[in-house]
C-alpha cells in the first residue's frame, strides 16, 4: 500500500486520539509515517502507551465493534497463546485489523478449526485479550506445563481483570476433579469465572507466593503474603494472599484467596457514599469535633473501612493542619498527608495505639477495637483531647453500647466520650438501564408492610418504585445478578444526645432504647435509610430484605416490663429542660 494511504489512516487515528485527550496535537503532528500498514497500530501503541485507547480509536475509525466486556454464557474461542485474536459469539476480534497476514490466519482458523463460516470482524485491545485468555482459556491449557514467565503473566492478567471488574476478592477453589474453580467476588457475591487445570493452577499458586510475595511455598500449612501490582502509571493496588490446605480425594491441595485492597479508592469520598442530607450533615459535624470517639459497626464486608476513609479525607480537606494517624490490619487505603501503621504479629492494636499517643496525634483511626485493652486506650485517647475513629462488630448501633460495657468500659465514660455510633450495610443496587418500574400498590404485600412509611407518604399508593429486571442487560452482565449493578450503603447514626446519655447512665436496655427512639421518630434506623433509596429507585425491596433484619422487629410496641435496667429514657432530671442538659451534670 502506498504512503498516502498509510499517512491518511494514521492521521485519522491520531485525530481521534487527540480529540479524546489521549495524546496532544503536538505529539500527534510530530510522528513520522509508519513503514507499513500493519505497523500503524504497534507504532501508535508505543507512542500512546495505552493500547485500550488505540483499540477504541480503531473501532471508531473502522466502524467495527470493540470488545470491552463479555457476557456470561456467550462462547469464547481462543487459538494459540501468541495469536492476537479471539472469537466471541459471531465476531472475530483482532488486535490489529491492518495486519493482513494475521487477519488471513485468523479467518482460516475460525473456518477450519472452529467450523464457523459466517462471522464479522471486530477489534480487541491486546491487554483485554490477555485478560480474557488468563480467565477463560486456562481450561483449554489442560496438561500443559507453564513456565515461570507464563505463570506470572497469567497471574497479572487475572488480577488486572479482577481489578477492572471491581472485584474485592479472587478465590481459587480446588474441586474433587482435576480442575480448580476461579471465582471473583463482585458486589459481595461470588461468581465462577472459569475452571483451571490443576497443573496450571499449581504453577500459578507457586508463582504468586514465591515470585510475587517472596514466601517459600509449603503445601501442608496455612500461609499469608502480600504484594503490590501496578495497574497503570497512576494506579497501583495492594494485594493480600492467603493459602490453606484443603482435602481433595485422598490427597490435599491448596485453596488460595487474594484480596484486592484499595481497588476502588474513588468510593472513599463522602460525596460518593449516597448519604442522605441529614446523615451527611451529621458526619461533617462529627468530623469538626476536637475530641471523642466515632464508632462504626457492621459485619465484615459492609463498607466500614471505605466510610471511615471517606470521613478522614473529608476531615482533612477542612482541617489540613491536624496530625492524622491510622492503625489497621491490614492498611487498605493510603492517603497523602496521613501516617499509616499496619498491625503485625509483633505489633498489636493496643501496642501501636500506646506508641501513637506519644506522637502528638490529633485524629486517630483504630481499625478495630478487638479487646478490652484497645478499647480502654481508645477511650483514654478521647478523654485526653484526641478524636478517635474505630469499628466494632455488632448488628446495629445500639448493640454497641452493650458490647462496650462487656469490654469493661464504664457507662459514664461511654456516655460522655462517645460522639456517635454508626451502623452500616451494603445493599445490591438496581441496574439503571433495565430496572423495572411499578406502583407500590400493585404489590399488596409490600404495600401493607411499607406503604405507611414516610418515604412513600407523598404519593401514597401511587408511589412509583423499581425492582431488578429478571433478565438483566449488557450493562449489568458483570454485576451480582440479573438487573443488579454495584452496591449502595445504608447507614444509621446514633448520636449521643443528652437524652441518650441519660438513658445509658440509668441503664436503659439498648434494645428498648432503640425501639422507643424509632417509635418517637428521634432515630432513623437502617430501614429508614434503605427505604429512602427504594423511593429514589436506587435499590429494591428484595435487596433490602436480603441484608436487613425483619422490618417490623424494632417497630413492635415497647412493653414497660423489662424495659430498663435502671430508668426510662424519658427520666431526665425534672429541674433541667432537655435542651439545657449539660454533659458535666451527668
Amino acid at each position: 500500500m502506498n504512503k498516502d494511504a498509510i499517512r491518511t489512516t494514521q492521521r485519522q487515528l491520531y485525530d481521534i486520539l487527540v480529540t479524546r485527550g489521549v495524546v496532544t496535537a503536538q505529539i500527534a503532528g510530530s510522528q513520522s509515517i509508519s513503514d507499513s500498514m500493519d505497523s500503524i497500530v504497534p507504532d501508535m501503541t508505543r507512542v500512546c502507551k495505552n493500547d485500550v485507547a488505540v483499540a477504541a480509536a480503531l473501532s471508531e475509525q473502522t466502524n467495527k465493534t470493540n470488545l470491552l466486556v463479555v457476557e456470561e454464557g456467550v462462547p469464547l474461542s481462543f487459538a494459540g497463546r501468541n495469536d492476537n485474536w479471539v472469537l466471541y459469539s459471531d465476531t472475530l476480534h483482532v488486535v490489529n485489523p491492518y495486519d493482513s497476514t494475521v487477519l488471513t490466519r485468523s479467518v482460516q482458523w475460525v473456518r477450519n478449526e472452529v467450523g464457523v463460516d459466517t462471522f464479522r470482524i471486530g477489534i480487541v485491545s491486546q491487554s483485554y485479550l490477555s485478560q480474557l485468555r488468563a480467565i477463560h482459556a486456562l481450561e483449554s491449557d489442560a496438561g500443559e506445563e507453564l513456565d515461570e514467565k507464563q505463570a506470572l503473566q497469567n497471574v497479572d492478567n487475572i488480577l488486572r481483570t479482577a481489578a477492572t471488574e471491581q472485584a474485592s476478592d479472587i478465590h481459587f477453589v480446588p474441586t474433587q476433579t482435576d480442575k480448580v474453580n476461579l471465582l471473583f467476588r463482585i458486589d459481595g457475591v461470588l461468581r465462577v469465572q472459569s475452571k483451571i487445570d490443576l497443573k496450571v493452577y499449581e504453577a500459578i499458586v507457586r508463582s504468586v507466593m514465591e515470585n510475587r510475595c517472596g514466601v517459600l511455598l509449603t503445601t501442608n500449612t496455612q500461609q499469608d503474603g502480600k504484594f503490590e501490582l501496578q495497574l497503570s502509571e497512576t494506579k497501583a493496588i495492594n494485594l493480600r494472599v492467603s493459602t490453606m490446605p484443603v482435602v481433595r480425594k485422598s490427597t490435599s491441595a491448596l485453596k488460595m484467596v487474594i484480596r484486592l485492597l484499595g481497588n476502588n479508592d474513588k468510593l472513599a469520598n463522602i460525596d460518593m457514599l449516597g448519604l442522605s442530607k441529614a446523615n451527611k450533615a451529621t458526619l461533617t459535624k462529627l468530623g469538626d469535633e476536637p475530641n471523642g470517639i466515632i464508632i462504626i459497626t457492621g459485619p465484615t464486608g459492609s463498607g466500614k473501612t471505605t466510610t471511615l476513609s471517606a470521613q478522614l479525607l473529608d476531615m482533612q480537606s477542612r482541617h489540613p493542619n491536624r496530625n492524622y494517624h491510622t492503625i489497621e490490619d491490614p492498611v487498605e487505603l493510603q492517603h497523602q498527608g496521613m501516617s499509616h501503621t499496619e498491625v503485625t504479629p509483633t505489633l498489636s492494636f493496643a501496642q501501636a495505639l500506646r506508641g501513637m499517643l506519644r506522637q502528638d496525634p490529633d485524629v486517630i483511626l483504630v481499625g478495630e477495637m478487638r479487646d478490652n485493652e484497645t478499647a480502654e486506650l481508645g477511650y483514654k485517647a478521647a478523654m485526653t483531647g484526641h478524636l478517635v475513629l474505630t469499628t466494632l462488630h455488632t448488628n446495629n448501633a445500639h448493640e454497641s453500647i452493650g458490647r462496650l460495657e462487656r469490654m469493661n468500659i464504664d457507662q459514664q465514660i461511654i456516655a460522655t466520650n462517645t460522639s456517635a455510633i454508626l451502623a452500616q450495610r451494603l445493599v445490591r443496587g438496581l441496574c439503571p438501564s433495565c430496572r423495572v418500574q411499578y406502583r407500590l400498590c400493585d404489590d399488596d404485600k409490600q404495600f401493607q408492610r411499607y406503604g405507611a412509611h414516610k418515604a412513600f407518604s407523598t404519593l401514597g399508593p401511587e408511589s412509583v418504585v423499581y425492582k431488578a429486571s429478571p433478565n438483566g442487560c449488557a450493562q449489568c452482565s458483570k454485576g451480582s445478578g440479573p438487573g443488579l449493578k454495584g452496591r449502595r450503603g445504608v447507614i444509621e447514626i446514633l448520636s449521643m444526645t443528652p437524652e441518650v446519655q441519660v438513658a445509658i447512665l440509668e441503664g436503659v436496655n439498648p434494645s428498648i432504647l432503640r425501639r422507643r427512639q424509632i417509635q418517637e421518630g428521634s432515630f432513623e434506623d437502617l430501614w429508614d435509610d434503605g427505604l429512602r433509596l427504594v423511593s429514589e429507585g436506587v435499590v429494591g425491596f428484595e435487596e433490602l430484605e436480603e441484608v436487613l433484619k425483619d422490618y417490623e422487629q424494632d417497630r413492635k410496641k415497647v412493653e414497660e416490663s423489662g424495659a430498663r435496667r435502671g430508668a426510662s429514657i424519658h427520666a431526665l432530671p425534672k429541674s433541667t429542660p432537655k435542651h439545657q442538659l449539660d454533659v458535666e451534670q451527668l
